[in-house]
């Protein structure tokens, strides 16, 4: 079981079925999901289908993921996860998304803070973030964070705490 990750305004914390209408606003906004690597959810049910990937995911392994939860209105706002173990776990992807109306607030710099320190205390070295090259944003956000471009992937190195 992944821990919880408290933060100043945001706690990371398993999705559950209760984040569904969260979880829906999020990933059936075409804004937020204009560079998703996933299509726009076109209902709840959709949802309900994602949570259960999430859940086979884990259990495998093979990724971590985060509800990010404002803490002052206890509403989910974004995910975040590692995902694409390599083999000895010393690399992975990052993925994350937010809900627009929160973009450009410093929620998401917050969690994958949370979410960084979390992965170096699992060993891994090494993050990837594979970002579509018209999304300013994101690219600007994972390079104030550290990251730089090589073969048209972001990438950084974590060092151990």
């Amino acid at each position: 079981m992944k821990p919880d990750l408290t933060g100043t305004r945001i706690v990371l914390r398993t999705i559950g079925p209760h984040d569904t209408a969260d979880l829906f606003e999020i990933y059936g906004n075409p804004l937020t999901m204009e560079f998703a690597s996933d299509p726009c959810f076109t209902s709840p049910a959709m949802v309900a289908q994602m949570m259960a990937s999430v859940v086979r995911l884990e259990q495998t392994g093979k990724s971590l993921e985060w509800a990010i939860v404002e803490r002052e209105g206890n509403k989910v706002i974004g995910t975040c996860g590692l995902h694409s173990f390599s083999e000895a776990g010393h690399s992975c992807e990052v993925g994350c998304l937010l809900n627009a109306a929160y973009w450009r607030r410093g929620f998401m710099s917050e969690a994958l803070g949370l979410l960084f320190a979390h992965a170096n205390t699992l060993g891994v070295t090494s993050l990837t973030a594979d970002i579509d090259a018209d999304n300013v944003r994101s690219i600007a956000l994972f390079e104030k964070l550290g990251f730089k471009v090589h073969a048209g992937r972001y990438q950084r190195m974590l060092s151990f705490v």
